[in-house]
């Protein structure tokens, strides 16, 4: 039976799967209107950048806790724990719109979404066998990528027809329908008690662990610069029709994951990787050439492509050479490069758009890309990562 069919018939995959794709449309439905939404409450544009990178510095500190608690719980429980503090966060918007209140609530979101998804992928990367781990996390992000895209794309739409707080009633509702997924149809999967675990110091300095971590990094930081600047910058040129972009990425990045479990069967992780890396930065250089409709929309599609390709396939790569026991702590490592990546991406950057303007933003996150993806590659291949020492 083919593979996938077989993995759709899987009930915790279902789970997983059922989780995923709701908690991903719901936490993300608010992402691309957010800086529209705080522009027009008299926000700047370095402060809509703090507001949203604090989001991913969140999410940073508390990978280690993440991690290890996943490690020593189990998936379950810490699934169901960040999403109960995601659901807090998103309902607090109902009475804040201050600036630092929205710092802590955003932080918050950060800090719940690294234990929700620390715990969701070590979970999804648990439901099969080993040799089918590729499969398992290649179609796990094809639902991640369902919720993504369909968020990203409708939310520009919906936010022009029915305003801000009735998305955010739609966002919880769809968490909700996670949560539901997680208590009722997923089946707990037992740590490992008696298994000896490295130090996170230890697993961070791993070179399997390490150098697709700084790659994943370089993917979030041009992902977070274009999601959260591509709106502002169409607004500054005039130019309507900026959701071309969300659209595209939404349509690209769902079906290169169907393609993932394929290219890293046929393809190095290095090969996928830097590849993914390219597509990134012409993702970014697309837009400073001349801002339009068609523009974003490439934009959107070189985006998807890379963005939609680099996360399994390091995953995989990851997983492959990590000891089982440290699963949790070597993948929490990992997303957290992509928490780094949207933090510095939004943040730092909002300032160099206040001072330089938005062309030198797309400019500067693809330099940040050019220069990851070299050291990515050059480690890979100089360096001996087929195992970690033990």
């Amino acid at each position: 039976m083919n593979p996938i069919a077989l993995l759709l018939k899987n009930r915790q995959f279902q789970a997983i799967a059922g989780v995923q794709v709701f908690n991903v449309f719901g936490a993300q439905l608010l992402a691309p209107i957010l800086p529209l939404y705080l522009s027009s409450h008299g926000l700047s544009a370095s402060q809509i950048g703090m507001v949203m990178g604090i989001t991913a510095i969140g999410a940073l500190i508390m990978r280690p806790a993440s991690g290890r608690s996943v490690d020593r719980y189990g998936s379950r429980p810490i699934i169901l724990f960040g999403q109960s503090i995601l659901a807090l966060c998103l309902s607090a918007y109902f009475w804040f719109t201050g600036f630092i209140p929205l710092l802590v609530i955003r932080f918050l979101h950060g800090a719940a979404q690294s234990f929700y998804s620390t715990a969701c992928v070590t979970f999804a990367s648990s439901v099969e066998s080993p040799q089918n781990t590729a499969g398992a996390i290649s179609l796990f992000t094809v639902f991640t990528m369902v919720g993504l895209g369909a968020a990203t794309s409708l939310a520009p739409l919906l936010y022009l027809e029915i305003s801000f707080f009735p998305l955010v009633g739609l966002s919880l509702f769809s968490l909700a329908i996670a949560i539901s997924f997680a208590l009722w149809r997923a089946r707990p999967i037992a740590p490992l008690h008696d298994a000896e675990r490295l130090p996170f110091s230890s697993v961070m300095h791993l070179p399997a662990v390490w150098a697709p971590t700084v790659c994943l990094f370089a993917s979030n930081f041009a992902f977070s610069t274009l999601f959260t600047f591509v709106p502002l910058y169409a607004m500054s040129e005039s130019v309507s029709g900026y959701s071309s972009f969300y659209i595209c990425f939404a349509i690209a990045v769902i079906f290169t994951r169907l393609a993932v479990q394929s290219l890293t069967q046929a393809f190095s992780a290095e090969m996928v990787a830097t590849v993914a890396s390219a597509l990134n930065i012409l993702s970014a250089l697309v837009v400073i050439i001349k801002p339009s409709p068609w523009t974003f929309g490439i934009s959107g599609i070189l985006v998807g492509l890379g963005f939609g390709v680099i996360f399994p396939a390091l995953t995989v790569y990851v997983i492959q050479r990590i000891p089982p026991a440290v699963k949790g702590t070597a993948l929490s490592i990992l997303t957290a490069a992509g928490d780094v990546g949207n933090a510095l991406g939004a943040a730092i950057l909002g300032i160099v758009a206040e001072w330089f303007g938005f062309r030198w933003v797309f400019a500067a996150a693809a330099l940040v890309v050019l220069l990851c993806a070299r050291y990515f590659y050059v480690t890979l291949v100089n360096g001996p990562t087929s195992r970690p020492s033990q």
